[in-house]
């Protein structure tokens, strides 16, 4: 089965829900369809399946518009399953499972046959419901009705599944059982799957490609690690997240780290020289507070070069394990050029980063203000024969100015531009 979706607007009145929105689907694919509330996700879905009219032509199924098929030709082609189901009557999973066999009758008032018998008790042992065939739909947790209305949908043997948000009311263990279970008859049955997701993990780990709404509008398709990156996330979402690869599946992971709006950037820059872990803390607080921020001469692997880039934070960098070297030396009192003051926070220095501080000295020279964030008590940060400590005391010694914590680097800092 081919999708596409050509020029789809919509409107409910003179609110537009969808705008000029264009892709196609192809044969066995896994789509997540994402984005916040009101994007327009459900909506579309809704225009694919004919629940609302769509302008003709703007969707295509194999060549013809969806708006020229039948209901029973749709039956046939797509099955949904919603976010949750449920229903009034005393009906058995059996009985849910066999309406799934209602489009492939001669007539609605025609019973069904032993072919629709076979079918239905195939798509329950596929989907492991069998074992409750007999039992009331409604005596059924979450999870188990679920995974009954997959099998519905199985036992209409559509080309296409369609979910609107299908793990929303599960816990994370009926979450990963309905997933699994539909990106195995997504890979052994050949079923494409167009699922409106908001987990961005669930996504990143079962779908192929993830298309991305905003307000109405497709943002971005392709890939996960392609889409859910950590720009387009703080565009859309308004909220910055870190995105990592998970080193076991193989698939990005998305952790949330704080809205955008809380920082409301004044143009203050400062520059950071950390290392070890002591600097994240001090980068994201400057954030927060509004300053922009770089760092550096910070190794590959550190773990504050691993703090920067989850920051966005711009990073004079330096090979793993190597020492500061003379071209990553300049950048760095390039950036502190560039910057109102320079922080350094209490970072062990050995023979390899000693370089920085050196560098530290050379802008207070040129007069740039320095901030010596004071070691907690019995911190040993000086591993090169006391050296680091002659350095930072020359520098104290020479105008730089000592701090405790990040409160009090903020309140020498102040908060508009100036530095106390």
């Amino acid at each position: 089965m081919s999708l596409k979706v050509r020029g789809l607007k919509f409107s409910f009145g003179e609110k537009e829900v969808l705008k000029d929105v264009s892709f196609e689907v192809g044969d066995g694919e896994f789509i997540g369809l994402m984005g916040p509330n009101g994007s327009g996700k459900t909506t579309l879905l809704r225009c694919i399946m004919k629940y609302i009219q769509a302008p003709e032509n703007a969707i295509m199924v194999d060549g013809s518009s969806v708006e020229s098929l039948s209901q029973a030709e749709l039956a046939r082609t797509f099955a949904v399953v919603p976010q949750s189901s449920s229903t009034d009557f005393t009906f058995s999973a059996y009985d849910i499972v066999m309406m799934g066999r209602i489009p492939h009758r001669r007539s609605r008032m025609a019973g069904p046959t032993s072919e629709d018998a076979e079918v239905v008790k195939g798509a329950m042992q596929r989907t492991n419901t069998w074992r409750f065939a007999s039992r009331s739909f409604s005596s059924l947790s979450g999870g188990e009705r679920q995974r009954v209305v997959v099998a519905r949908a199985v036992a209409q043997r559509p080309k296409t599944f369609l979910l609107d948000e299908p793990t929303v009311y599960l816990d994370i263990n009926g979450q990963l059982e309905v997933m699994e279970m539909v990106k195995s008859l997504n890979k052994e049955e050949g079923i494409t799957v167009i699922a409106v997701l908001h987990d961005m993990n669930l996504a990143a780990r079962y779908c192929d490609r993830i298309a991305l709404l905003d307000n109405g509008r497709l943002e971005a398709i392709g890939p996960p690690a392609d889409v859910l990156t950590a720009d387009t996330l703080r565009d859309v979402y308004d909220v910055d997240v870190i995105v990592r690869k998970d080193p076991y599946s193989g698939s990005i992971y998305v952790v949330p780290h704080s809205t955008a709006s809380i920082s409301r950037k004044h143009g203050t820059r400062v520059h950071v020289i950390c290392g070890g872990g002591t600097g994240g803390p001090v980068m994201k607080a400057l954030l927060d507070k509004g300053f922009l921020v770089s760092a550096g001469v910070l190794n590959v692997l550190d773990s504050d070069f691993e703090n920067a880039r989850d920051l966005h934070v711009p990073v004079a960098a330096e090979t793993p394990f190597a020492p500061v070297g003379a071209a990553s030396y300049e950048e760095n009192l390039g950036m502190m050029a560039e910057s109102l003051a320079v922080v350094l926070s209490p970072f062990p220095v050995g023979p390899g980063n000693i370089k920085n501080l050196e560098a530290a000295s050379d802008a207070l020279k040129k007069g740039k203000r320095i901030f010596v964030m004071r070691p907690p008590s019995g911190q040993v940060i000086d591993f090169v024969g006391g050296a680091a400590d002659s350095l930072i005391n020359e520098l104290i010694a020479s105008g730089a100015v000592p701090v405790d914590g990040i409160d009090q680097l903020i309140s020498k800092l102040g908060y508009g531009g100036h530095a106390a």
